[in-house]
C-alpha cells in the first residue's frame, strides 16, 4: 500500500498496509523463518507456470504477460504469488533477471534485495540536487526495511520501463538506518525474513509516496544521504515508480488472471500477469464490475454484516482475507479456525456507486495445513484485520477470477482509474 506518506492512503510505497496486515500477528507472516504454513503472510515467484497445480493457467505466448507462480518460495510460505524481474543498468544490455519477486496490487514500485543482485550489475544511485544519495525507509508492524534507490531499466515480457527509480533492500553499502526508521521494530531486510527476493507493488498510484514526500521533508519515508542520514523531500518523477505506469503501451493498469483451486488447496499453481487494461485483445474488461477507488488512498467500501468498512482494497500481496469478525475464533498462529468451513459474503461498493456481492470460505486454517503439509495454496485463509475499517481481500479472492487494476489518472475504456474490477 502507499505507506504513510499519503495520509492513510492504502497503496503507497511498500504496502504498510500489505505485510503490515501479515506483519502485525508474527514476524514470520513476513516469511520468516520455518513453516509459515502456520501464520498470516505474503511471500515470493515462479517456477515456470506448466508446473502449476490443479486448474493452472497456461501463459500464451504475447508481450504483454508473464507467468505468476505460487509455490513456497524462498521461505515456505503460502498464498504468495511469484513472477520473475529483468533489472538493467539503463540504456545497456547488462540485465540481471531476479525470480521470487511478490506480486503486490497492494502497493507501489520495485524493491529488491541486494542479497539476490549480482555485485556486478552496477545500477546507478539516485541522487538530490546537492550530490546527496537517496535512500528509503519502510515501516512496518514488526519492522522496517532500509535502502538505496538505484535507477534501473525494468524488462518484463515485451515491456520496458526505462531508467525507473527502484529500491534496493538489505543494501550491504548503505549507512545505518537513522533512529526514526529503526524505532518501529526489528530490522526486516533479509530475503528470509521477508520471505521473498522483491517486491513489484503493481497499485493504483504511480508513485509510492506521492505529493506528500514531495512537499514535505518530515515524512520519514525517503532521506538524503551524505555525513549522515536526514529526511528529505523527493520530486514525482525520482520517486519509486509503478513500473507499469513507465511502460510506453500497456501502461493503464494489470489484470492478475488465477484459476480455481480446489477446497482443500493444491501444491502450487500458475496464473498470468497482463499488463494494460483494454489496450490489447487479452486484457479487455468484458462484463467485469468496475468499482472506482477514493483517488487519495485507493480504497472502496465494503459491507459486511452491518459493519461499512470504507478502508477496503483488494491485495495480491496479502496472503489471507483480513477482515474483522469475533463471531469466529482464531487458531494458535492468528489465523481463523471455525468449527466448520464458513461461507461468508460481503458486498463492496466502489465511489461510483456500484456494487458487487463476493462469496467466500473461510476454513480452519489449523486443519488444512495439518492436512496437506506440502501445499502453497489454500482458498479459504482469513484472518483478523489490525484496521477496524477496512477489509482487505487478499489472494484468495483473486482465485478463479480476472482482476483489473486501474492506476490513477489513466484513460481506460471504462474511464480513468483509479479502479478495481473482476
Amino acid at each position: 500500500m502507499r505507506a504513510a506518506a499519503r495520509g492513510t492512503g492504502v497503496h503507497r510505497a511498500l504496502s504498510v498496509q500489505v505485510l503490515a496486515w501479515m506483519c502485525a500477528f508474527v514476524l514470520a507472516a513476513c516469511g520468516g523463518g520455518g513453516d509459515s504454513t502456520s501464520q498470516p503472510a505474503t511471500s515470493g515467484q515462479p517456477q515456470a507456470a506448466t508446473n502449476a497445480g490443479a486448474g493452472s493457467t497456461q501463459l500464451a505466448a504475447t508481450a504483454n504477460a508473464v507467468p505468476i507462480s505460487i509455490d513456497p518460495g524462498p521461505s515456505n510460505d503460502v498464498n504468495v504469488p511469484f513472477v520473475s524481474v529483468t533489472v538493467c543498468v539503463p540504456g545497456s544490455n547488462n540485465c540481471q533477471t531476479v525470480d521470487h519477486v511478490l506480486v503486490d496490487t497492494g502497493s507501489v514500485g520495485l524493491r529488491l534485495f541486494a542479497a539476490a543482485l549480482n555485485p556486478a550489475l552496477a545500477l546507478p544511485p539516485e541522487t538530490t540536487a546537492n550530490g546527496a544519495l537517496v535512500h528509503q525507509c519502510m515501516q512496518f508492524a514488526d519492522g522496517y526495511t532500509w535502502g538505496g534507490v538505484r535507477v534501473a531499466d525494468v524488462r518484463m515480457a515485451g515491456e520496458l520501463a526505462g531508467a525507473t527509480p527502484i529500491q534496493i533492500m538489505g543494501d550491504p553499502a548503505a549507512p545505518a538506518a537513522p533512529s526514526d526508521c529503526t524505532s518501529t521494530g526489528p530490522n526486516i531486510n533479509d530475503v528470509r525474513t521477508f520471505g521473498a527476493n522483491g517486491v513489484i507493488g503493481l497499485g493504483v498510484f504511480i508513485e509510492d509516496c506521492g505529493p506528500a514526500c514531495a512537499q514535505n521533508a518530515n515524512v520519514g519515508v525517503y532521506y538524503a544521504c551524505q555525513f549522515n542520514c536526514a529526511s528529505t523531500t523527493v520530486p514525482l518523477a525520482q520517486q519509486v515508480q509503478n513500473p507499469v505506469a513507465r511502460f510506453a503501451n500497456d501502461n493503464n493498469g494489470v489484470v492478475v488472471t488465477l484459476p480455481p483451486v480446489p477446497a482443500a488447496g493444491t501444491t502450487v499453481l500458475g496464473g498470468t500477469l497482463v499488463f494494460g487494461i483494454g489496450t490489447q485483445v487479452n486484457n479487455g474488461l468484458g462484463s467485469a464490475a468496475v468499482l472506482t477507488a477514493d483517488p487519495n488512498s485507493g480504497y472502496f467500501t465494503t459491507l459486511y454484516k452491518g459493519q461499512t468498512l470504507n478502508d477496503s482494497f483488494i491485495d495480491s500481496g496479502s496472503n489471507g482475507i483480513f477482515f474483522r469478525d469475533a463471531e469466529i475464533p482464531h487458531c494458535r498462529k492468528s489465523f481463523y479456525c471455525p468449527t466448520s468451513t464458513l461461507n461468508l459474503s460481503a458486498t463492496n461498493v466502489g465511489r461510483n456507486g456500484a456494487q458487487s456481492t463476493v462469496a467466500f470460505t473461510v476454513a480452519n486454517a489449523d486443519q488444512v495445513f495439518a492436512a496437506h503439509p506440502d501445499f502453497a495454496v489454500f482458498p479459504g485463509l482469513a484472518s483478523s484485520n489490525p484496521d477496524s475499517s477496512s477489509f482487505d481481500w487478499g489472494l484468495p479472492f483473486f482465485f478463479g477470477r480476472t482482476v483489473f487494476t486501474a492506476i490513477e489518472t489513466r484513460q481506460t475504456p471504462a474511464g480513468r482509474g483509479p479502479y478495481f474490477a473482476y
